[in-house]
């Protein structure tokens, strides 16, 4: 019998995919959200139950809802020398609820699968890996990044990459 077996019987378990969006780059300008369409194979190949959380969705999905506007909002924020919450467009501070939103959905998932690739790291990650652990959630980050202090304190596990992911899973990892 093997890990996966062992799970079969377990309740559907949820996945919250938290990763880099924006990193460090400004505007509109996103990395490559591939990683999304892999981490939720990976998933779906072996907890075919499980109950996967993938905020790029719901940000797509919020977006494709909203006006144009929203992204001419946020443009304009460059513009600005001094931000007030309380003064940006309505919008905006809906794209802000959203964002907290997001990290109390990660607080409420399973497990936080965060993909940092490489070493530049990603504030959006951090705040939804800071929720899961507080919340007492496995935090999984695949990522290069051992040294760094919010990683290092915020996961239960780190892992280089997506093979060793899907190994810990193999291996029933997230059992824990």
């Amino acid at each position: 019998m093997t890990a996966h077996d062992v799970r079969d019987d377990r309740p559907a378990r949820s996945y919250f995919l938290a990763g880099t969006m924006q990193g460090a780059r400004t505007g509109a300008d996103l990395t490559d959200q591939s990683y999304r369409q892999r981490l939720t194979e990976a998933l779906r190949a072996r907890r075919p139950d499980a109950v996967i959380h993938d905020p790029g969705v719901v940000m797509a999905e919020w977006l494709a809802s909203h006006p144009a506007d929203v992204r001419a909002a946020h443009a304009a924020l460059a513009d600005r020398k001094v931000l007030h919450h309380d003064e940006l467009a309505k919008e905006l501070r809906e794209l802000t609820d959203l964002f907290h939103r997001l990290t109390r959905l990660a607080a409420d998932s399973d497990v936080c699968v965060a993909w940092l690739p490489g070493h530049e790291p990603s504030m959006g990650t951090a705040a939804e890996m800071l929720s899961a652990h507080r919340a007492g959630r496995t935090v999984v980050a695949i990522t290069d990044m051992r040294q760094n202090l919010a990683v290092l304190s915020c996961s239960t596990v780190i892992l280089p990459d997506l093979d060793a992911f899907t190994d810990w899973l193999d291996a029933g990892g997230d059992a824990l």
